[in-house]
């Protein structure tokens, strides 16, 4: 159930509805053939003109399939059931006779002895024979050896006649019904009858110390009582034969594109009757049923990819808009494919391999995956990539080759789009993405066909899948960042310019903050990079984050630069609420200038749900009667809902609380990072961002780095030396919510940096 809960989560039910439909949408339009209806031919005929196979196809011949099935069913052995019912019969019934016999002391209950033998056994017993059942050795004998020799040699399994698995050359399935194991007995002859069996006794009989009319009368009794062990169940037989004739695989032949089926002149034969007719049965339905489904589920497994990460750990969650884009990308891109195609048919109607072999490259299934890896990160365009090329290339009707050049095309793409700057670095990427998909080119034509005449008009084909992926990748960015509300890696990359006016305000207005936010960036950049999430979305964010300052930068520490402190003339609530507001007044900030729906929502969760601890405590002391309620002295919320959110939180407060360490060693630096992370993690703030704790310790890591760079030691000048102890810095706390020490204020120390914040 948690497992169901979790797919729930992960896939919006409308959304992931529509990329469905439009799975099914492309899977038809790939099953539809659109090309004219090929020409039947009957053996004996004359072939008036050259019959090609446009298509890679399978055909089986029925009549060897059947001829297969018929003999893999012969060979199917006997399923038998080990019963051990007539083994218990054998032995109570033997002590039932011989205690009766025990017990006969009259010449009438001796004779009704004789009755009840000659009713049991079918056998007329002379009073001679009664003496020898009734003589203690001859008891002895049958209880000690005999019955355990018939209890050794049924329980492994007697038939009653051995022609009943006769017809059965694959031998012997014994199934014990109680444990239900099964023994094969490739053999018929290993397994026994009762034939057998009485000729065994006899032998055995034969080699004990006993009289001969005692070995007469005790093997005519035995064997009249013997009944077999093994009884043979046709029913399971028949099952299991029939499951192994389901199994067995049609005798196929193989029809390749591009085959010539018969030449011109020649005399049609059957076999190439049936080929053709196969061919025809193909064109004639317009319609392949089975490909349908067979691309459909395909499609529909391999968008599972959207829902999973590579590494294992669970990804951040699809949401509806990721669905519908990309829906429209297969829409648009995959469509585009079937389109050129049939395009290229026109051009080349007497060659279908040409248009095969050479249209399929200009196919711009680059351009799409870079235009996803301007908005997701690796674990969407992969999954997206792969499914652009699964569908061009059943659009074309392609093999594998042409599925391996749009994978390593697209992947390609996405690479060098990703790592591009701008929107003119993606144009100078044409010489790139040249010369990468045309490596791949040369390979995957090499592989689908060898050496051919038409190289150049490929080439001229790649050539133009390139310019047009480049063209389609710069003009579409725009539609997607304005349709779908993306912030595209073209976004964010003009947000991190320090031109941008809302953080030319932050720098004027609240030039501490401004401090703050350029060492968080750093921070959660190297952090994202460590534990695979988006590292230029959590800069950018990281850069905005504290935007909402602006207006009342001077409450707060890191901006105060004179000895007034405002909090010191406000109630604790009316602080709180102030440290509160630039939270929503940053989020408003962000939603006028356009930052984008992923800056927004790092915004509006950096602080959590958290407690604003100082002033809440503040309030406390200064309550006379019932205590202030914490949800006036905590964040909004809602929790960080990502991987990025959560690592702009976690930077944000480290960077601040690391301020008040008096002597930042490597050491004591790292012990204070852990502690951090420890104390949010603890208050639950992580608990729905998908942060393992493999995550916070390379987070923990990667965060060391950055500070340690920032508190790196200089030799002090003797000039600077100052005598006496430096005065202890203030606490987390207090730097953390506008309170400034006096020692700042009023003693000299060492300047670490810009103070921290709340």
């Amino acid at each position: 159930m948690r497992a169901i809960r979790r797919i729930r989560e992960y896939m919006p039910l409308k959304a992931y509805f529509f990329l469905v439909t439009t799975i099914l949408a492309i899977a038809a339009v790939a099953c539809y053939d659109f090309s004219p209806t090929v020409h039947l031919v009957v053996a004996g005929d004359i072939a008036t003109a050259d019959l090609l196979a446009d298509r890679s196809i399978q055909y089986e011949d029925v009549q060897e399939t059947n001829r297969h099935k018929e003999e893999v069913r012969k060979n199917q052995p006997l399923v038998c059931d080990l019963v051990l019912d007539p083994l218990s019969h054998l032995r109570n019934t033997l002590q039932d006779l011989l205690i009766g016999l025990n017990r006969a002391e009259t010449l009438d209950d001796r004779e009704a002895m004789r009755v009840q033998i000659a009713r049991l056994t079918g056998l007329d017993i002379s009073e001679l024979g009664l003496n020898v059942l009734s003589d203690g050795a001859s008891q002895d004998l049958i209880n000690e050896t005999l019955m355990p020799y018939l209890q050794h040699q049924f329980s492994k399994g007697v038939l009653s006649e051995m022609r009943l698995a006769l017809p059965y050359k694959g031998g012997i399935i014994i199934h014990n019904i109680i444990s239900g194991e099964e023994t094969l007995h490739p053999e018929i002859d290993t397994v026994a009858d009762l034939k057998s069996e009485e000729a065994a006794l006899s032998q055995k009989l034969a080699s004990l110390p006993v009289s001969p009319n005692s070995r007469r009368v005790l093997g005519l009794v035995l064997s009249a009582l013997m009944q077999p062990t093994l009884v043979p169940n046709y029913k399971a037989t028949e099952e299991r034969a029939a499951v192994v004739v389901q199994a067995v695989a049609p005798v196929m032949y193989r029809i390749e594109r591009g085959e010539i089926i018969v030449r011109q002149g020649e005399k049609v034969t059957h076999q190439q009757q049936i080929r053709a007719q196969t061919l025809w049965n193909k064109k004639a339905d317009h319609f392949d049923v089975s490909r349908f489904f067979g691309i459909a589920f395909c499609g529909i497994l391999l968008s599972s990819g959207l829902l999973f990460s590579p590494s294992g750990r669970p990804s951040s969650p699809v949401s509806p808009r990721d669905f519908a884009f990309i829906a429209c990308l297969l829409i648009l891109f995959v469509f585009m494919s079937k389109g050129i195609y049939l395009l290229g048919e026109q051009f080349a109607q007497n060659s279908p391999t040409f248009v095969a072999r050479s249209i399929a490259f200009a196919v711009p299934v680059t351009g799409a995956a870079s235009l996803s890896s301007l908005v997701f990160s690796t674990r969407r365009y992969l999954a997206t990539g792969l499914l652009l090329a699964f569908f061009c290339t059943m659009m074309i009707d392609g093999e594998i080759g042409h599925f391996i050049f749009y994978f390593a095309s697209a992947m390609w793409g996405t690479w060098v789009t990703s790592r591009t700057q701008s929107r003119q670095d993606v144009i100078w990427s044409f010489i790139p993405i040249c010369l990468g998909l045309f490596v791949m080119w040369l390979s995957t034509t090499l592989l689908i066909s060898g050496m051919h005449a038409h190289f150049l008009s490929e080439i001229g084909c790649v050539t133009a899948g390139i310019i047009s992926s480049v063209i389609l990748t710069v003009a579409l960015a725009p539609v997607i960042e304005m349709v779908f509300g993306y912030t595209t890696r073209f976004r964010l990359m003009e947000l991190l310019n320090m031109e941008q006016p809302l953080l030319r305000e932050l720098m004027l207005n609240a030039p501490g903050t401004y401090h703050h936010s350029l060492i968080v960036s750093n921070m959660v950049e190297a952090g994202a990079e460590a534990v695979g999430a988006h590292g230029l979305l959590c800069k950018v964010a990281a850069l905005y984050h504290d935007v909402g300052k602006v207006s009342k930068a001077n409450y707060f520490i890191e901006n105060q630069f004179i000895d007034d402190n405002p909090h010191d003339k406000l109630t604790p609530s009316m602080s709180a609420l102030i440290l509160v507001s630039h939270v929503k007044h940053g989020t408003e900030l962000a939603e006028q200038h356009r930052l984008g729906k992923e800056v927004v929502d790092i915004i509006r969760q950096h602080h959590g749900n958290g407690l604003i601890r100082y002033f809440y405590q503040k309030a406390l002391q200064q309550a006379d009667g019932l205590p202030p309620s914490m949800a006036d002295f905590s964040y909004p919320g809602p929790k960080p809902q990502s991987k990025e959110a959560a690592i702009v939180m976690l930077a944000d407060v480290i960077e601040a609380s690391s301020r008040t360490l008096h002597d930042p060693a490597p050491a004591k630096l790292r012990q204070h990072i852990d502690n951090t992370i420890k104390s949010i993690h603890s208050t639950g703030q992580l608990d729905e961002s998908e942060l393992t704790f493999r995550d916070l310790d390379a987070l923990a890591e990667s965060f060391q780095k950055i500070l340690r760079g920032i508190f790196h030691h200089r030799i002090a000048y003797p000039d600077k030396i100052q005598k006496g102890r430096s005065p202890v810095p203030p606490t987390a706390e207090q730097l953390a919510h506008g309170v400034r020490a006096k020692q700042m204020r009023t003693k000299p120390g060492p300047v670490l940096a810009a103070p921290a914040k709340e």
